[in-house]
């Protein structure tokens, strides 16, 4: 709804900051409509003057990058923060049919967080990982938050759902894929150290937990990243993202 001067000078700082804030999301998911994007930026351009904003011009004229400089602070300053799902990516993504797999699939066992098995999802279709094996209690693309968060991907990616992650071993180890867990013991080995034998199976355990003692007896190697910060762990997405991208780069060279 669109206000007049006068009213929206009525507002708290509070409602006005919200008018605002949804002005920006509407600028930005419009940005290919240059008549409605015009529009809404005279619409905001307007607010601004009256919350006593220095606007030295013309709205209308920025680009895209110049209006994020301007619309971030204020995001910031009324307390919204962007995720992933709400960007507006303007580059175009390539058609999936230029996909190509690699023998790597990733077991995902008893993951809590439905952000990190989406983001997985997006790591794993942009590396061209074969499957992803949800085990346990691990949400699955079916839950709409691990959608919004793969952002497509999951319709790219083979996935599977399974109670327990022992029969899931058991199969790809008679499928001739050796099994890495990423876990910190002493017994770890830096995955740069490591030559990652084809087909490969990548387990990643609980954000909290880690990956079993139980589960770590049935892999074949265990594996770390080199860590140098006094806090020792990644978040999970991170993690796979940093495995994924060292398995690829050793398969590319040989």
């Amino acid at each position: 709804m669109k206000y007049t001067k006068v009213i929206f000078q009525t507002f708290d700082r509070q409602k006005q900051g919200k008018k605002l804030i949804e002005l920006i999301t509407k600028i930005d998911s419009n940005c290919q409509d240059e008549t409605l994007r015009t529009e809404l930026l005279l619409e905001f351009q307007s607010y601004l003057t009256c919350m006593d904003h220095k606007l030295e011009d013309d709205l209308t004229h920025l680009s895209k990058r110049e209006f994020l400089t301007l619309a971030v602070p204020i995001e910031q300053e009324f307390g919204k923060n962007r995720i992933d799902d709400e960007f507006v990516i303007i580059k175009d993504d390539k058609h999936p049919i230029q996909r190509k797999n690699i023998p790597l699939v990733l077991i995902l066992d008893e993951l809590r967080s439905a952000f990190n098995v989406g983001s997985i999802f997006r790591t794993a279709e942009c590396f061209g990982v074969s499957q992803i094996y949800l085990c346990g209690y691990t949400p699955t693309p079916e839950n709409s938050k691990v959608q919004k968060t793969a952002m497509g991907t999951d319709k790219y990616v083979e996935w599977s759902s399974h109670p327990s992650i022992e029969q899931v071993i058991k199969e790809l180890q008679t499928d001739d894929f050796t099994i890495y867990a990423l876990e910190t013991t002493t017994h770890s080995q830096n995955i740069s150290k490591i030559k990652f034998k084809k087909p490969t199976a990548l387990i990643l355990g609980n954000e909290a937990l880690g990956i079993s003692k139980k589960t770590l007896e049935l892999a074949d190697e265990i594996i770390q990243i080199p860590l140098s910060g006094w806090k020792n762990s990644l978040n999970v997405g991170v993690c796979t993202a940093i495995c994924c991208y060292e398995i690829s780069r050793q398969w590319k060279k040989r």
